[in-house]
């Protein structure tokens, strides 16, 4: 009984993981061909799917994991929308979900040595600070957010580069991953809202935004196990 019961639980999560890349396929071919009925109908499936993942596989169930990522979900919602108003309460969202996250990862991973930290956040604030310079004038009100999203992402970037250097497991490897690929859509999208618009940008924000999200649960798995 209790096989069948391990068995069962198996199969539902591999259910649930390809289901989780479907979407995100059928979501990355909608941005693309900028299928707006598709986009609202896919974009909000997808935090929820790998929640659903993530409490199949689980052993532990991390709430503030869940918390965190019922944020992400709102923002996924908000910034479907595209105009000013709604990108700014998807900021705000956001930023609780990378705030929630980061103390995930302090939690869980332990703040060991500020140096490497530092060190490791300089090429992300260096990009991040150049990008902002583009966009300046651009970003108007919304200059106070993105200053706390660099600093958020840079020091999360900074954190897991060192993280990797000085311990390079698997679950360090995820979470570095995690963190680049973030900062990676946070430069894409900003350029694409405020500076330029190449109809590229979008699908592959989505593309790296999935694996992302991916990466970020290994990462909290694998700290669990």
């Amino acid at each position: 009984m209790e096989n069948t019961k391990a068995d069962k639980k198996i199969d539902d999560f591999k259910i649930l993981l390809v289901l989780f890349f479907t979407i995100g396929l059928a979501e990355i071919i909608a941005e693309l061909f900028v299928n707006k009925t598709f986009i609202y109908i896919l974009k909000p499936l997808l935090i929820p799917t790998l929640t659903a993942v993530y409490w199949k596989k689980s052993k532990q169930r991390n709430y503030y994991f869940i918390v965190a990522m019922f944020f992400a979900f709102l923002a996924n919602i908000f910034f479907v929308a595209e105009d000013f108003n709604s990108i700014m309460a998807g900021a705000f969202f956001y930023l609780l979900y990378r705030i929630i996250v980061i103390y995930l990862v302090l939690k869980i991973v332990g703040l060991r040595n500020y140096l490497p930290i530092f060190l490791g956040s300089i090429p992300f604030l260096t990009v991040f600070s150049y990008i902002g310079c583009l966009t300046i004038d651009e970003l108007g009100s919304a200059l106070f957010i993105y200053i706390i999203q660099v600093l958020i992402m840079s020091f999360l970037g900074g954190f897991s580069v060192a993280n990797y250097m000085i311990d390079d497991n698997r679950t360090n490897f995820w979470l570095f991953l995690s963190s680049l690929l973030f900062s990676i859509i946070q430069i894409i999208l900003i350029l694409k809202i405020y500076y330029i618009s190449v109809f590229i940008f979008q699908p592959m924000a989505m593309i790296l935004y999935i694996f992302a999200q991916y990466a970020l649960y290994k990462f909290m798995i694998l700290s669990e196990n």
